[in-house]
C-alpha cells in the first residue's frame, strides 16, 4: 500500500458580504375605524330638523305712553293709601253660559284694538316721575280670562259677594291692569261676566268703548276678518325711560310756553283796549282756580266719617223711560233726575239716624271726552255741596241742575290737567286727606240702547260696579236697552247700617219714578224685564 502524501485542501478567500439594500419602509395609513354595519331591520337615524328661528313681532311698536295729570293724581294717591284704589267692574249678567272659545277670540282681538289692555304701568326712579304706560313684553291673554262655577244655590247675593272680593283684591302690577271672570252656575242656568279695569287706564265711558269690542248685536255673531296684529314694546330700558321722560318733559315746557303766549295775546289785546276788562277776565279764572284745588277739612255729614278699604255693594233697577221722564217733566235731565233720587235717599237716611244734614258734599266725574278719542280716561272730578233736604224734590233737582251746569261751565275746567299735573308736589297723605273729605260720588254713564250678545250669551242686565275711592259712598248708573242698572257701594267704616242705607236709597229713587223700588235681584221672579217693563 503506496503511503499518500495527503495535501491539505487551499484555503477560499472569505466572500465579501454585498450589503442588503434597505428597502424603504411603507407607510402605513391611519386606521380607519370601520363603519359600524346597520343591522338590517333598524333605520338610520335621521338628523332633526334645524329649529326655525322664532319669528320677530310685527305689528306696530308703540313707544311709552304718559299718563295724564289726572291719570297721574289717580295712581299716585292710591299708592299712597289703598282706600284710595279705584277699580271699576262692568257686572254683565247673561241669560246662559258664553262659548268660551268665542270669548277668549273677542279679547285676544280687544287687546289688540286697545292696545291699552297690554300695557302695564311702568314707574320711574322716583314717585314724582309721571309712569308711563309700556306694552308688556310678556303678555298672557290666559292670565287675565278665567272662569269657575259658584256653589248651589247660585243667587245673586253670591255674585255680588264674588264681586266684592275681586275688586278689593288688588292687580298684579307688573300686568295690565284688567281682569275678566265668567261665574257659571247662576239660578235659571244664567251666568255672569264680570270684566274689572283699573281706574288708571279707562273710566266710565272708556270703559264701555273697550266692551263694544266684545258684544255682538245679533246672537249668531258677525265675521270680522283675520286678527289684528299685536302692538309691540318698544325696546327701552329704565334708563332709556328716564332719557325719554326727560325729553317728553322739555318738549311739553316748551309747549306748555308757547300755549301760555298764543293764550296771552287775546288778553294782552284786551288790556288795551279795554283793560278792566281784561282785569275781570283773569281774576275770574283765579277765582275758577282756587274753586278747583280748594281742600275742604271734612267731610259735611255727621255720621258717614270713618273710611276703611272695605266696602259692600247693593244694585237697584229702573225703568229708563220713567227716570228721563222725570226730569223731562221738570224741564231738566236725566242726570238732575238721578242726583235728585240720590240725594232724597241719602237726607233720609241722616233723618232715620237721627243726625238730619241739609247739605253734603258730591264728587261729580266731567267728561272730556272729545268724539273719536281712545278709551283711555279723559275725565276731571268737581268737587260741591249739594242740597239734601227731603221735603223738596222739585227745588232740589233744581238747585242740583244749575250747580252742575255752572261747574260745567267754569274757566278752570280746560286747565284740569295742568291743575292735575301740580299734584306731585303735594304729599301723598294729603291728597288721600282731600279724597276723604267727599261724602258721596255719583257718576251718570251711557250704555247700549239696544240688546246684545256676549258669545252667544244675550246681555240681561250691566251693572257699574265701583269702589268708593276715599268717599263715603259711590253711586254710578248705567243704562242698558230701557233700563237705569245703579251700582252702589258704601264704606263698611262710613255706612253702619247698611240695610238701612239701602231701603233709603229705593225710597229716594221711588219718589222721582213713581213706584217701589228696592235693591235688585235679577234672578228672581220680580225682576224687571229687559225693557224695564214689571214682570208678567
Amino acid at each position: 500500500m503506496t503511503d499518500e502524501t495527503m495535501t491539505p485542501p487551499a484555503k477560499k478567500a472569505p466572500a465579501k458580504k454585498t450589503p442588503a439594500k434597505k428597502v424603504p419602509a411603507k407607510k402605513t395609513p391611519a386606521e380607519k375605524t370601520p363603519a359600524k354595519k346597520t343591522p338590517a331591520n333598524r333605520t338610520p337615524a335621521k338628523k332633526a330638523p334645524a329649529k326655525p328661528a322664532p319669528k320677530k313681532p310685527t305689528g306696530p311698536v308703540l313707544q311709552p305712553q304718559r299718563l295724564s295729570g289726572w291719570d297721574f293724581a289717580t295712581w299716585r294717591g292710591a299708592a299712597g293709601d289703598p282706600s284710595l284704589r279705584s277699580p271699576i267692574i262692568g257686572l254683565i249678567l247673561l241669560d246662559g253660559t258664553p262659548d268660551w272659545d268665542r270669548l277668549v277670540e273677542r279679547f285676544d282681538r280687544a287687546s289688540r284694538l286697545a292696545p291699552v289692555l297690554r300695557q302695564k304701568v311702568v314707574t320711574g326712579p322716583v314717585d314724582t316721575m309721571t309712569p308711563r304706560l309700556m306694552v308688556d313684553p310678556d303678555f298672557d291673554l290666559s292670565f287675565h280670562l278665567r272662569r269657575f262655577r259658584i256653589s248651589l244655590p247660585g243667587n245673586w247675593d253670591q255674585v255680588l259677594d264674588e264681586v266684592r272680593r275681586q275688586s278689593m283684591t288688588d292687580f298684579d302690577l307688573q300686568r295690565p291692569l284688567w281682569r275678566v271672570t265668567v261665574l257659571e252656575g247662576l239660578e235659571g242656568n244664567r251666568s255672569a261676566l264680570m270684566i274689572k279695569l283699573n281706574h288708571t287706564i279707562a273710566d266710565g265711558q272708556g270703559a264701555m268703548l273697550l266692551g263694544a269690542t266684545v258684544v255682538d248685536f245679533v246672537p249668531e255673531g258677525v265675521d270680522l276678518g283675520p286678527m289684528p296684529e299685536a302692538p309691540v314694546a318698544a325696546d327701552i330700558d329704565q334708563m332709556g325711560l328716564v332719557a325719554h321722560a326727560m325729553k317728553e318733559a322739555s318738549g311739553r315746557m316748551a309747549r306748555s310756553a308757547r300755549e301760555a303766549v298764543e293764550a296771552a295775546l287775546p288778553v294782552l289785546g284786551k288790556l288795551l283796549s279795554s283793560p278792566a276788562e281784561a282785569v275781570d277776565d283773569v281774576a275770574t279764572l283765579v277765582r275758577s282756580i282756587a274753586r278747583f284745588v280748594s281742600v275742604p277739612s271734612s267731610p259735611l255729614s255727621p255720621s258717614m266719617t270713618g273710611r276703611s278699604i272695605n266696602y259692600h255693594f247693593v244694585t237697584y233697577d229702573l225703568p229708563l223711560a220713567e227716570l228721563k221722564a222725570a226730569g223731562k217733566s221738570r224741564g231738566l235731565s236725566l242726570n238732575d233726575a238721578f242726583m235728585g233720587a240720590i240725594t232724597g235717599g241719602l237726607g233720609r237716611y241722616h233723618d232715620e239716624r237721627g243726625e238730619p244734614v241739609t247739605s253734603l258734599r258730591v264728587n261729580m266725574p266731567i267728561s272730556l271726552r272729545k268724539h273719536g278719542e281712545s278709551a283711555s280716561n279723559a275725565v276731571t272730578i268737581a268737587r260741591f255741596e249739594v242740597p239734601v233736604s227731603s221735603d223738596d224734590l222739585d227745588g232740589r233737582m233744581h238747585t242740583i241742575h244749575d250747580t252742575v251746569v255752572s261747574w260745567r261751565n267754569e274757566p278752570a275746567l280746560g286747565l284740569a290737567d295742568a291743575l292735575a299735573e301740580m299734584s306731585r308736589l303735594v304729599p301723598s297723605e294729603v291728597l288721600a286727606a282731600a279724597a276723604r273729605t267727599s261724602d258721596f260720588t255719583a257718576s251718570n254713564v251711557p250704555g247700549v240702547p239696544v240688546p246684545v250678545w256676549v258669545a252667544g250669551a244675550q246681555v240681561l242686565r250691566m251693572y257699574p260696579m265701583v269702589s268708593t275711592i276715599g268717599a263715603a259712598v259711590n253711586v254710578t248708573l248705567l243704562s242698558y236697552a230701557g233700563l237705569a242698572s245703579v251700582g252702589l257701594s258704601t264704606d263698611d267704616a262710613a255706612v253702619l247700617d247698611r240695610e238701612l242705607f239701602a231701603r233709603c236709597m229705593g225710597e229716594g229713587f221711588a219718589e222721582v219714578v213713581g213706584r217701589p223700588i228696592l235693591p235688585a235681584d235679577p234672578l228672581g221672579s220680580s225682576a224687571l224685564a229687559l225693557d224695564g217693563s214689571d214682570p208678567v
